[in-house]
């Protein structure tokens, strides 16, 4: 018998009621080896995570690309400021700030991200490029100043006249403190100066050169990662035009030598001071493996043709060199240059982000010959470096069951869950009849995101702990997976569930933060068989009370003509008025024209003739409606017209809940549409065909969900319990195959 440490993970479960749960767990009876890499972490630069959360400068538009001299303002009474474009750093930059000095003590202000956190005592590193135009303006007075203008920290700086770019640095000690500082710069004399790449630096994370925000590392490293999957997300694809694209050679380097770009998928501007180099430092300091996510030559709106993309793969391969290639290399030399001549060793390279759905020839969803552009990046790399493991997509939305459908090799493939938690917790099995003999699985992206609240709730936490276990159950099939996203700046939300909000002083994790900490931290190396019994108090299912409900039309980029609407509730016709009459929002996507005629009933049959006159895709029909954020619809020739699908919104979150199959709508021909809804259950109908039946999900989740995992190097049992009901229970743990000599419960 050998005694072992217990360690018990509880979520919300309570030991007071006579209800009983008892888990019976046999340490002798071992299944699963447990994944190395199970748990990472992904990372895209949305909602201001780079620039402004974990990139630690402090001084937003440093190199003014951003709008119109965004954040910054000019302190003074008979000067001016303006943009120039002449006379440049160097041809990497193409903005600079001109200041004209009237008189002494005139300058410019920077307010950083929504304020700068200034910390008495801290020291901040000061630098900035000038150029005289006309006049000695001597020195540059650089001063931290609070909300209110005064100053808590000051260096004064020597400025040659010359009329060729300096260089200037300092260090400011802080003498106060303020989260809504900024940072001001005046000049001595009156004069005409240009100032270029403004950057101010507090302390890093590992104290690194232009590194990250050590208080918002500090919670990704508690993580303990595997990985770091970077540097996204859309934000690899970029939207518009392939300039937008993360390119990674732009990224490294001297600042003044990055020239950023738009971040046109989250809408702003990037530096690019979180660039290649730095993810891979980042990865390297927390532990964790990198995995690089390459552009395939497709954007968001664009694609280079899979015969030209020669480009995109030699830059593939530059970056793999760059990370990897000995110091005699072309790039692995620039590596050591720029501070770190040991390789950094990518071993997991994904090919293509989302770039695998429905549509293979338009593009019109990111996937435009996407397995043939797959193989060229496979076979270019493989070439050159065999030990690296290809990612490859599979469909990530419009399904709940992606596949790799193809028989390109690869080793891993990576699925993408957003879902409401009844749904992660109704799939904790969801891997224990995958094939075992398939492709591995990334989990790369999951969240939940229907019901979770501003800054998310404990449901949405215990819903994913239940996936999260489930995982663990499949190890061998789910070798790694990473919550997604991570940060958001509660200043600008472009993604509304993320598990790290901060400002410039301050940060928390949400309740989904603290099951991503707990569980990669409380895990064995072997997964262990048990047995769960339970019985809890359960409050008794409340009648339901019905609400009134609508039905409507709507397109999504599509031109389209609806007649003939019918509605029978309970077996009784409704009269319904013309559908030109219905309220209608024409100014975003999706157009729903929603009938106002509200009935009750949980048995109903609405149908109505649709034609398709122009536009990318089907029609949408729509039916349980209550509200403009909760609604249901059989979306008909959807994701650019390639198949049918029900979805569920709820508080305006959009789910997959039935009816997936190929379908596609041709022009100018009429289509009848048809749902007959029972109670929570939809069939639906195209011209009298049966496409699928539909599952409404609720909300709610019961129940209580457990596993149980041995380190066989330090004899620790873990075990994993979430109550994922309503009612409390006292709870059980019988131990058999050897004696548990100290316990904890977190």
């Amino acid at each position: 018998m050998k005694k072992y440490v217990f360690s018990l993970l509880l979520s919300a479960f309570a030991l007071f009621t006579q209800a009983q749960v008892t888990l019976n767990v046999d340490v002798n009876h071992r299944s699963t080896y447990i994944s190395p890499t199970l748990y990472g972490i992904f990372f895209e630069d949305i909602n201001h995570a780079a620039d402004g959360g974990l990139y630690a400068e402090l001084v937003r538009n440093r190199s003014f690309d951003e709008g119109d001299l965004t954040a910054w303002s000019f302190v003074g009474q008979k000067g001016s400021m303006r943009k120039c474009t002449d006379k440049m750093l160097n041809e990497k930059q193409k903005n600079a700030l001109l200041l004209t000095v009237g008189e002494s003590g005139e300058g410019v202000e920077n307010e950083g991200f929504w304020g700068m956190n200034i910390e008495r005592g801290t020291q901040y590193k000061l630098s900035f490029w000038v150029r005289v135009a006309q006049g000695n303006p001597e020195t540059v007075t650089a001063m931290l100043v609070d909300k209110n203008g005064q100053n808590i920290g000051e260096a004064k700086v020597a400025v040659n006249s010359t009329s060729k770019w300096q260089k200037c640095a300092a260090v400011i000690t802080a003498t106060g403190d303020d989260p809504q500082g900024h940072l001001r710069l005046t000049v001595k004399n009156p004069s005409e100066v240009a100032l270029d790449v403004v950057s101010l630096f507090p302390p890093t994370f590992k104290n690194r050169e232009n590194g990250c925000r050590p208080q918002l590392a500090q919670m990704l490293a508690d993580m303990k990662p595997k990985f770091m999957r970077f540097p996204g997300g859309c934000y690899v694809e970029g939207n518009h035009a392939p300039e937008n694209a993360f390119r990674w050679e732009r990224t490294i380097g001297p600042i003044e030598e990055r020239p950023g770009h738009m971040n046109a998928n989250w809408g702003y501007w990037t530096t690019d001071g979180m660039g290649f180099h730095e993810f891979l430092q980042l990865s390297e300091d927390l532990g964790a493996k990198p995995l690089y996510v390459v552009n395939v030559g497709i954007w968001h709106g664009g694609f280079t043709p899979v015969e030209q993309l020669d480009g995109w793969i030699q830059e593939c391969l530059d970056a793999l060199e760059y990370a990897n290639g000995p110091v005699t290399s072309k790039y692995g030399k620039l590596r050591a240059q720029n501070g770190h001549p040991e390789p950094f060793n990518i071993e997991y390279l994904e090919i293509g982000n989302e770039n695998c759905n429905f549509h293979f020839n338009d593009n019109s969803d990111q996937s435009e010959r996407y397995f043939e552009r797959y193989r060229k990046f496979y076979d270019a790399v493989k070439a050159k470096y065999p030990h690296i493991r290809c990612i490859g997509n599979v469909q990530s939305w419009g399904t709940d069951n992606p596949s790799w459908r193809s028989k390109e090799p690869v080793f891993m493939v990576d699925e993408h869950y957003y879902r409401n938690p009844s749904w992660f917790a109704d799939n904790y099995t969801k891997y224990d009849s995958y094939d075992r003999h398939g492709p591995r699985i990334y989990v790369g992206e999951y969240a939940v995101t229907s019901q979770y609240g501003r800054v998310g709730n404990l449901n949405a936490a215990l819903g994913e702990a239940i996936f999260m276990m489930g995982m663990e159950n499949n190890s061998s099939v789910v070798v790694m997976n990473s919550y997604a996203p991570i940060f958001v700046n509660e200043n600008q939300s472009n993604w509304p569930t993320d598990m790290i909000h901060y400002n410039s002083a301050k940060a928390f994790g949400t309740p989904s933060y603290w099951v991503q900490q707990m569980f990669p931290t409380h895990i064995g190396t072997r997964m262990l068989d048990h047995t769960l019994e339970w019985d809890l108090d359960e409050p008794e299912d409340e009648e339901t009370v019905l609400q009134p409900m609508q039905v409507g039309v709507g397109t999504w980029n599509t031109q389209a003509e609806f007649k003939d609407a019918q509605l029978i509730v309970n077996g009784k016709t409704i009269d319904l008025p013309a559908i030109d009459d219905w309220k209608a929002n024409r100014g975003r996507e999706p157009h729903l024209s929603v009938c106002p005629t509200q009935f009750k009933g949980d048995s109903y049959t609405y149908k109505v003739m649709a034609r398709k006159t122009g536009g990318a895709e089907g029609f949408l029909l729509v039916y349980n409606y209550t509200g403009k954020h909760d609604y249901d619809w059989l979306n008909v020739a959807g994701w650019g017209n390639t198949q049918n699908a029900c979805e569920q919104t709820r508080g305006g979150s959009k789910m997959t809940i039935g009816a997936t199959s190929a379908f596609s709508v041709e022009n100018d021909r009429w289509y009848e549409l048809r749902v007959d809804v029972e109670g929570d259950e939809a069939t639906v109908y195209i011209d009298g065909k049966k496409v699928g039946t539909a599952q409404n999900r609720k909300d709610e989740m019961r129940g209580v969900y457990a596993n149980a995992s041995l380190d066989e190097k330090t004899n620790t049992l873990y075990i994993k319990i979430v109550n994922a009901g309503s009612g409390s229970a006292e709870g059980r743990c019988v131990v058999a195959g050897g004696d548990v000599t100290t316990a904890e419960m977190l």
